[in-house]
């Protein structure tokens, strides 16, 4: 019988996991610092793991399988057991054995399953991790297997995988033509019982061939110290049965015989498979250690068999693995009355991390540089349409999108202060002169200011040819990971350790920020900036002056792809007016920083950067003054609207985010009497927008005619920045741009009015707006579509959607009024009420097809009306910052899955989902479920709740200039456990303990409040009875001095 549970061990397990609904998942992919991380994918079906290797789905060890692919083929391709017992050979965990009891137990960074057969007498238990802490990536995998009968059993056992793919042949390729890619497989080294799997040389169709040196390699051992023959040829294991489902030759032949056969390596995909003889007296067990893995040169691993060839070894590492996720997410440890909810805490940090980084600092001889390690791009057997990426080197990094890593950045300062403005920089400074910004934010790299001194490296090595290398190497970009590790594997001796090398380089060497287009300009990604601010702020609070006016080191990203003006994108397409085609695409060269004529960087300051990307979307307000128009090609948050664009689609979404930056500016400006400096040109896009404005207020321009002179002087301006800028400023005054920004918030508001009238009293999210007048003009675009001088729209409201009124709520300043939008959304087809959650829309049965995929998706499933977390936590969130905290709590019990019944949600409750298969999919028996697990912005949402929760809505704040730290949790009475305590960290290093004795929600009328802090610092104890710690104590606590803090409730 299939059931869920979380067990003392904090694992979560299934039993019966093979009969179970299916899910995908994979084991973190982190190898620590100093190691070189491996993917590996897993489903509950079969044994598992079902596809893992290193960099991407073109360095793969087995074949990637998307999902629906993965629980049909991991029975097949995946490791398979088999065991002879007097002539007759048996599968553990095969799909034709429905007697046998089966479990699954899941941790944060390791797998197990576990098989209790009372046919064979066989208890079989496999654990997977992935090796840390070592220069090559590996898959470790541990199989024991335990006589329970009353008798002596003569054992002979298969274990192993029917494929391996040898390195140098790409995902795509072996799909297509994974035939004839078998001429150039072959394995070697089977003279050392590892053998190494790689193609001859490079398989390429050109001039330029290349040796392939690189490769995957194979090891196990049951005796420390003595590897096992490797059978490389899958027919002397399954004969002729090519569909793998028996092993035929295996049933026939003894394990001596088939390890006495000479393999055939050539022309044929290999197999990687372990075989011995062994006898277990009642209640004895053997255990087989396999190493499947990565390595840039076989002989590393040749020279240290005798090391990895040992049991203490691999248990060892066992250890790291956890050692190494419990370093990472101390940051978050949780103690509550609610140990799964702890867990769950756990999980979403790891997840967030996976996504976002983990920052580090790199020490130099001054300032330390930042560094985030462990991130990538969220791809996984579910998410098959993404290619993610794992840098297989120490201090691995991997590629992500902008929104993506800029959200689950978003609390980083939370946990790691030291940081800095360190992401403000890098995500304001990649926004572009258009307000837009690149897709694909890579891995830092760094590069030395001065690469033709090396004095300062003499000495260094033993080698003058190691120095030489070592120059060669950085006469261009490098990473810390790699540097490094050319040096450990080239067997480089340094005078010096490694780290201090490494300083003295970085000491020497500037970082970059690195980003590419990559495919198109999201109208969202800018939104997530100013969360990233206010963060800091909370933190830094007495650094806001400096902060946005005083540090003049922001840039200005620039791309060879630029929006097209309105004469080159409406068109005639299928009989109807269209805007398709809106960006100008030329991929030659890469993204660059924006320059004066003279070719010096053009930079400013924090909020002459923040006042021009909002001035920006401003000037990009539909027709009718509501929504910020989908100009570039492509939508917002919802991807799966991909077809708004044409339709001349506009959100809401992005209009209350720049509410919200306006109304931030304007606070900012009024505390300061700087002087402002903006660029020339966008100074004169400003001069005719306010006139604009001006004689839109006094009647002289209706809605078009205000949107078509303002859209007219945008077109202008981005041409005239689309390459440089001159380098002449303007300076506006703090007093004028407060008027200014004052007036364009007006504006806004009136926008606001009249969509909350389109959506009978409840923001819409979405409009899209009909051509009712044009004229043909005697252009056509590059496809020869005719182009269109537009005279009129009509505008379209689509079904509510979830997002709109989830960003409205942040904007609110009146608790009744967010109450009153808290309840129409429960009124509305939004609400699930079956689920008690919160759909992405309401139908959307009645639309066009046009407005994108989701008009095409089953209802209930992925983007359309189902339950998306990340949005449904989004708007959860701006429920707990509304201060509807009844209502908020209410929904956290339903919504977070930790409180889900795991039957229904199918898969582990600590773990996320993307979505949620709502009541109004057709197929009941998904409804509840959550699929395409884990990396999402749900982490960084639910993050942002935690920190709330713990610390409160005012951490660190200015009390007439000096620094206070208040500390007010809102916390429900039945989190706390029974002492009345709920644990937390601050900061990621100061361990702060509330005590409730009347146990009441620390929140309402009838709520505790802070009442007393006790400090316990190094030498002494501090009392203090207040609600509020004031600046010695606020700064020793964020400097990290004070280590503990008790918080008591009355």
């Amino acid at each position: 019988m299939v059931n869920y549970t979380f067990n003392d061990e904090n694992y979560f397990a299934i039993n019966q996991y093979d009969e179970a609904k299916t899910f995908s998942s994979f084991l973190p992919g982190i190898a620590g610092v100093y190691g070189v991380p491996m993917w590996s994918f897993y489903v509950n079906r079969g044994q598992a793991i079902v596809s893992f290797g290193v960099q991407d789905k073109n360095h793969a060890i087995t074949e990637f399988f998307p999902a629906n692919q993965a629980y049909q083929r991991v029975s097949t391709n995946g490791f398979r057991t088999f065991v002879k017992i007097n002539g007759k050979v048996s599968e553990p965990f095969s799909s034709a054995n429905f007697s046998a009891e089966r479990k699954m137990f899941i941790k944060e960074n390791e797998l197990k399953i576990e098989e209790m057969n009372e046919e064979t007498g066989l208890n079989t238990t496999v654990t997977y991790f992935t090796l840390p802490n070592e220069n090559f990536a590996a898959l470790v995998r541990k199989v024991e297997i335990e006589n329970r009968t009353n008798t002596l059993l003569d054992l002979e056992v298969v274990d192993g995988l029917p494929a391996i793919i040898p390195y140098g042949v790409d995902d795509a390729a072996y799909k297509a033509v994974g035939n004839t890619l078998k001429s150039w497989m072959d394995v070697f080294n089977l003279e050392n019982n590892i053998p190494y799997y790689r193609v001859r040389s490079s398989t390429n169709d050109t001039a330029e061939v290349e040796e392939v040196t690189k490769g995957h390699f194979y090891l196990s051992f049951v005796q420390d110290g003595k590897l096992l023959s490797p059978i490389v040829d899958v027919e002397d294991v399954f004969g002729k049965n090519t569909s793998w489902s028996f092993p035929n030759e295996f049933a026939q032949v003894s394990v001596k015989e088939l390890l006495e056969r000479e393999p055939i390596t050539a022309n044929k995909v290999p197999s990687g498979f372990s075989a011995f003889e062994q006898k277990l007296a009642p209640g004895e067990k053997v255990t087989l250690y396999t190493m499947i893995g990565h390595v840039n040169d076989i002989s590393l691993i040749n020279n240290r068999v005798s090391d990895l060839s040992q049991s203490a070894y691999m248990n060892q590492k066992y250890v790291e693995t956890t050692e190494l996720v419990n370093e990472i997410t101390k940051d978050i440890q949780t103690d509550s009355g609610l140990p799964l909810f702890d867990a769950y805490c756990k999980q979403s940090y790891l997840d967030n991390v996976l996504r976002g980084g983990l920052p580090m600092m790199l020490e130099t001889e001054r300032n330390p540089f930042v560094y985030y390690v462990y991130s990538r791009k969220h791809g996984d057997l579910e998410r098959d349409y993404n290619f993610f990426s794992l840098a297989p080197e120490f201090f691995s990094q991997g590629n992500g999108n902008f929104r993506d890593v800029n959200q689950n950045r978003r609390n980083d300062i939370f946990f790691h202060p030291e940081i800095g403005d360190y992401n403000i920089k890098l995500f304001m400074s990649l926004i572009q002169a258009d307000g837009y910004n690149p897709l694909v934010v890579k891995g830092a790299s760094f590069e030395l200011k001065d690469k033709n001194n090396f004095e300062w490296m003499k000495g260094s090595f033993t080698s003058d040819e190691d120095q030489q290398w070592i120059q060669s190497k950085l006469s261009g970009t490098f990473t810390p990971g790699s540097l490094l590790q050319s040096i450990l594997e080239r067997n480089m001796e340094l005078s010096v350790a490694p780290s201090e090398f490494l300083k003295q380089v970085l000491s020497r060497s500037e970082q970059n920020m690195e980003a590419e287009f990559g495919e198109g300009y999201w109208m969202d990604h800018w939104t997530y900036n100013l969360d990233l601010i206010q963060n800091y702020l909370s933190i830094f609070p007495e650094k806001q002056d400096y902060l946005l006016f005083q540090d003049e080191d922001y840039k200005f990203f620039t791309s060879h792809v630029y929006v097209k003006p309105r004469s080159e994108k409406y068109v005639i397409a299928n009989g109807k007016v269209r805007q398709y085609g809106a960006i100008h695409e030329n991929h030659n060269g890469e993204g660059n920083w924006l320059v004066t004529r003279n070719g010096d960087l053009y930079r400013t300051n924090l909020m002459s950067k923040l006042f021009g990307l909002a001035f920006i979307k401003f000037s990009t307000l539909d027709p009718l003054g509501m929504g910020i128009e989908m100009e570039a090609n492509k939508p917002g948050w919802n991807d799966s609207m991909n077809g708004l664009p044409g339709l001349f689609g506009s959100a809401m979404s992005e209009t209350y985010e720049l509410k919200r930056v306006l109304e931030f500016m304007i606070d900012a400006l009024k505390q300061s009497d700087h002087r402002i400096a903006v660029p020339m040109e966008l100074h004169q896009l400003i001069e005719v927008v306010n006139g604009a404005l001006e004689q839109y207020r006094n009647g002289s321009l209706d809605d078009f005619n205000y949107w078509d002179t303002v859209s007219t002087a945008r077109e202008q301006y981005r041409e005239a920045v689309r390459h440089d800028v001159t380098g002449e400023e303007v300076q506006i005054t703090s007093d004028n741009m407060v008027r200014m920004i004052e007036n364009y918030l007006h504006k806004v508001n009136l926008g606001i009015e009249k969509a909350v009238i389109h959506g009978e009293g409840l923001t819409p999210t979405y409009f899209y707006f009909e051509v009712s007048d044009y004229t043909v003009t005697d252009r056509v675009n590059e496809k020869g579509l005719p182009i269109v001088d537009i005279h009129a729209f009509q505008t379209v409201t689509l079904p509510h959607f979830l997002e709109g009124p989830a960003r409205a709520l942040k904007t609110y300043k009146e608790q009744e009024e967010s109450s009153k939008i808290h309840q129409l959304i429960k009124e509305s087809e939004l609400y699930d009420q079956s689920l008690k959650m919160y759909k992405t829309s309401s139908s959307l049965e009645e639309m066009t097809y046009e407005i994108g995929r989701a008009r095409a998706f089953t209802p209930g499933w992925l983007e359309r009306e189902s339950i998306f977390m990340h949005m449904e936590f989004k708007y959860l969130l701006s429920l707990l910052k509304a201060g509807l905290y009844d209502a908020f709590f209410e929904d956290f019990r339903h919504a977070l899955p930790p409180f889900m019944d795991p039957e229904v949600y199918g898969r582990s409750t600590l773990e996320n989902s993307s979505f949620i298969a709502s009541s109004v999919n057709p197929d009941s028996a998904v409804h509840g479920q959550g699929f395409v697990a884990r990396l999402s912005g749900t982490t960084a949402e639910f993050i942002s709740m935690w920190q709330v929760m713990m610390m409160g809505k005012k951490v660190f704040s200015l009390d007439e200039g000096k620094l206070t730290l208040q500390l007010q949790p809102i916390l429900p009475e039945w989190l706390f456990n029974d002492h009345n305590q709920v644990r937390f960290v601050l900061l990621g290093d100061v361990e702060v303990t509330y005590y409730n004795p009347e146990r009441k929600n620390s929140f309402g009328m009838d709520g505790v409040k802070t009442v007393k802090y006790v400090l316990h610092g190094v030498e002494e104890k501090i009392e203090v009875e207040n609600d509020f710690l004031e600046e010695k104590y606020a700064l020793s606590i964020r400097n990290k001095e004070i280590k503990r803090v008790d918080v008591y409730l009355g």
